[in-house]
């Protein structure tokens, strides 16, 4: 069957996939710098893959285990590893997007980029 070349079958998809991008900037406090961590997608159960920079992991090496971004019903957001497990869990805070309720030590935060 032939397309309507008025129509571009791809636009819908490329536009889901901009919108499914979200990045932040994840800080530990008492270290340098950040990290980029990039949440793709979501589904309807709330999670999403989890892309973090190599520096995220020198940053706080409990992140080598996290692999996917979910958002409670509250709001709060855990960082899990594959099986489930959580690495990070992190509450909505003022001022910036997260911020870490559990590891309490060292706090971890994260704002939108």
């Amino acid at each position: 069957m032939p397309q309507n070349p008025d129509v571009a079958p791809s636009a819908p998809s490329l536009q889901q996939s901009k919108e499914a991008l979200v990045s932040y900037k994840l800080s530990v406090s008492g270290q340098e710098g950040s990290c980029t961590v990039v949440k793709r997608g979501a589904t309807e159960a709330g999670r999403a893959e989890l892309e973090l920079d190599e520096n995220c992991v020198l940053m706080l090496p409990r992140l080598a285990h996290a692999r996917y971004w979910k958002q409670e019903p509250t709001g709060d957001v855990i960082f899990a590893a594959a099986d489930g497990r959580p690495v990070v869990e992190f509450f909505a805070a003022d001022g910036v997007a997260y911020e870490s309720l559990r590891p309490v030590s060292p706090l971890v935060a994260l704002t939108v980029q």
